[in-house]
């Protein structure tokens, strides 16, 4: 904790809200009271660097600059590695400012956690790949978003992870046709609005047709696809809660 290269990293570096993030979970997997955990993620490209944070850690503990900076002579260092030092020795010795020795105990400190670190990052990859893990993507039926959860997908699957669902979350209901309209005991002015009404609503459903058909085409065949109405303010109650859920409809 006083190493100054650990304190600027920790304050620096968002990947490490991401790894404690992961340690939470695990961490809670393992309480005994434990019966469902609800993860909500940040948004698709920001949930990737979070799913991903355990091994990008690993990663950089395992890699070559941190192993030569480290000085490790069980794995001994070849001429270009004392090559290097020197030359970073060098550096030290001219500003004075020891950040060789600085970031060789900033790595040293991590000697004996490594092993740990693996087996935690290699148990949050299982546990996100577990049968009885449900990834659940949110999304809209506009087709930016659609084309990002289409990436989304694509990542988790590269990962090892294979989304159970995707809800089109805020779909237009059904509006009357044109037809009803017609039939319905309204004056000439208001029907011709209505009309027009209708007709923009239908484009616009449309549209949200056709951007869940493209999420349909390019999703695995064991995803379910949902769609859920606009319900066209935060709900704040359980009979939102209740209203959303009825709502909720799966795509055959």
């Amino acid at each position: 904790m006083q190493n100054r290269i650990y304190r600027n990293l920790s304050q620096a570096l968002a990947g490490v809200g991401n790894y404690m993030a992961m340690e939470r979970l695990l961490e809670l997997t393992d309480e005994r009271g434990t019966d469902l955990i609800v993860l909500d993620t940040p948004p698709a490209r920001e949930a990737i660097d979070f799913l991903d944070a355990p091994h990008r850690l690993l990663e950089l503990l395992n890699s070559r600059a941190v192993t030569l900076l480290g000085g490790s002579m069980r794995r001994g260092l070849g001429m270009v590695d004392f090559a290097a030092r020197a030359v970073l020795a060098a550096f030290d010795r001219l500003t004075r400012l020891h950040l060789l020795a600085d970031v060789q105990a900033f790595v040293q400190n991590f000697d004996g956690m490594y092993t740990g670190f693996a087996e935690r990052a290699t148990r949050a990859q299982r546990l996100l790949a577990a049968e009885d893990t449900a990834v659940i993507l949110i999304t809209t039926a506009e087709a930016e978003r659609v084309g990002h959860t289409q990436d989304f997908i694509a990542a988790l699957r590269k990962s090892g992870i294979e989304p159970r669902a995707a809800i089109v979350n805020r779909t237009l209901p059904a509006f009357a046709s044109s037809a009803e309209i017609a039939r319905a005991p309204f004056s000439s002015a208001l029907r011709r609005k209505l009309t027009r009404a209708a007709a923009d609503l239908n484009a616009i459903s449309e549209r949200e047709r056709m951007a869940i058909e493209a999420l349909r085409a390019s999703s695995p065949a064991t995803m379910k696809l949902f769609t859920m109405s606009d319900f066209e303010r935060e709900p704040a109650t359980l009979k939102d809660l209740m209203w959303l859920g009825e709502t909720l409809m799966v795509l055959e």
